[in-house]
């Protein structure tokens, strides 16, 4: 009987520290992958077109662009716009232990650093997430690149519709 009860209560703290070890991890998953303060600061600046966290600018033939300080993912962002208005866009590798599960553990990190009042609709290898009273859209998508690497694109738009697949990337996916 008292080997009985001291089994359960082996397993049971078994299970409190692994819980402990799950709800430990992934906050720290969305610090390895994003600067969860500089993300905050993005989609807060899209209210205004993102015009106080506009740097330098660049122009080109197919876009506008513009450098900024605040770097959410690997830093590597930029304020541009060509097709769209203008959004923040952050490319970097996605470096998990599944790379076919990039996408998941990704936007479960980004939900992590978004905070539980923002909603999360997925998509083929995109995910994107929003919040009621607030415009901003914020979108996670992966994919390969030429060097068949796992790679990630963090956005922030100004409006649901401004994230919308536009007709040529919809006709890629086919």
């Amino acid at each position: 009987m008292t080997r009985g009860i001291f089994i359960r209560a082996s397993l049971a703290m078994a299970g409190l520290s692994l819980a402990g070890c799950v709800t430990t991890s992934t906050p720290q998953q969305a610090a390895d992958l994003f600067d969860c303060a500089a993300l905050d600061q993005a989609v807060a600046s899209a209210a205004n077109g993102f015009e106080d966290i506009k740097g330098r600018y660049s122009d080109t033939r197919l876009t506008r662009s513009w450098d900024t300080d605040v770097q959410a993912f690997h830093n590597a962002c930029v304020i541009t716009s060509a097709q769209r208005p203008d959004h923040y866009v952050c490319f970097g590798r996605m470096q998990v232990e599944d790379p076919r599960g990039s996408l998941a553990a990704g936007s479960e990190a980004l939900g992590q650093c978004l905070g539980n009042d923002w909603t999360a609709t997925p998509g083929d290898d995109r995910v994107l997430f929003s919040r009621a009273g607030t415009d901003a859209v914020v979108t996670l998508e992966t994919f390969v690149n030429d060097r068949g690497h796992r790679m990630g694109a963090l956005s922030v738009f100004q409006q649901d519709a401004d994230a919308m697949p536009l007709a040529d990337e919809e006709m890629g996916e086919q």
